[in-house]
């Protein structure tokens, strides 16, 4: 009885744990920005305690926050079909290995650059430009120092940076950029190496719209080296060998519709996954009893949970996410108690467990 009771403790306190890391932090909007504020961005290039000195870093503004907390794609950034999420380490570190090749092949002008002092220090910005609030990509070019040759690992940044423990805006951000560093000797330019491209797809139950083949672009220094057609009779793979060791290789997915493209490297392997689109024909919203509701000219109209009409925007037309744009959730949203009640309630059950083992114990 003694085991069955811990048992039912330890789950209980865990599911409580659970919950409360499912709390959502409060995220902000361009309303909560200061703009009598400076934003200042501070990178810090060390190989241990060794200052990475004249390394060059580009700084680009991908997305701007809107007044509702959506970020939105700037108009550099606008024709890629990449998904620009919420906060997420990983996701923002493919979408910044994607667009890192999109910035190369199209020669794309950053925002700000600079060169890291004798300290391994650099802030932004520089010169007279400001930074602008929003999510910007850092990219560090390709830096020789002390026999070693340092590549800098592309990285994504909000700006201002929101304390996810106090919800405080920092509008002086300090960054520490990672690398991969290899010796450089002076037989490295002989140095032969082989890349490979691996295509996989998540479109599950849409199979059937995959294109017949990709295009890929492999890129020598940002420039178009080589291109090559995946399909499924390469098994939408292809590798190239005797490529030089002294270039920068990237690859680069040529544009296409319906798919968000992410590229990451691993190992010698970029990985570029297609994450399948619907077009705004296929999202077909339903009523709460799963069944869709039409209008007489056959267009299918979005009804809130409540069977409500949603507002629309003075022209009549209901607000739609700019292409490529994520919502960010909103500060004082009431969805929050939900967990919150939900834990208390398992702390009563607990508490009812406990005094009923007490009741229990006395007879």
């Amino acid at each position: 009885m003694k085991k069955i009771y811990r048992r039912s403790l330890a789950f209980l306190i865990s599911v409580i744990t659970i919950v409360f890391l499912f709390i959502p932090a409060n995220a902000y909007s361009s309303k909560d920005i200061d703009s009598g504020k400076d934003i200042t961005l501070n990178i810090s290039y060390q190989d241990g305690d060794m200052p990475l000195v004249g390394a060059k870093f580009n700084v680009y503004l991908v997305a701007t926050l809107s007044e509702q907390g959506k970020l939105v794609p700037t108009e550099l950034f606008s024709g890629y079909n990449v998904d620009i999420p919420t906060r997420n380490g990983e996701a923002w570190r493919v979408l910044a290995s994607t667009l890192e090749g999109y910035v190369l092949r199209d020669n794309i002008a950053s925002d700000n650059s600079g060169k890291t002092d004798n300290e391994g220090f650099l802030s932004f910005p520089v010169g007279e430009r400001n930074l602008k609030p929003g999510l910007y990509l850092v990219l560090g070019q390709r830096h020789i120092q002390e026999g070693y040759r340092y590549d800098a690992s592309p990285f994504m940044l909000m700006l201002p940076a929101e304390d996810m423990g106090s919800s405080e805006l920092h509008y002086d951000v300090t960054a520490n950029a990672k690398h991969v560093s290899i010796p450089f000797r002076n037989d490295t330019a002989e140095r032969i190496i082989t890349r490979k491209v691996l295509k996989v797809w998540d479109d599950k139950g849409n199979e059937a719209k995959r294109p017949k083949e990709i295009v890929v672009q492999l890129l020598k220094d940002g420039e178009i080296f080589d291109t090559v057609k995946l399909n499924a009779e390469n098994n939408w793979q292809y590798a190239w060998d005797n490529l030089e060791d002294v270039y920068a290789w990237t690859v680069v997915e040529k544009e296409m519709d319906n798919y968000y493209v992410g590229v990451v490297r691993e190992g010698i392997t970029f990985v570029i996954k297609n994450t399948y689109k619907p077009s705004s024909s296929e999202q077909t919203p339903t009523t709460p009893d799963g069944q869709t509701t039409t209008t007489p000219d056959g267009k299918t109209p979005t009804t809130s949970p409540g069977g409500k009409t949603p507002t629309t925007t003075p022209g009549g037309k209901t607000p739609t996410t700019p292409g490529g744009s994520s919502k960010l959730p909103q500060t004082g949203q009431l969805w929050w108690p939900v967990p919150v009640l939900l834990s208390m309630g398992l702390l009563f059950i607990l508490i009812g467990l406990i005094r009923r083992r007490g009741y229990k114990n006395e007879k």
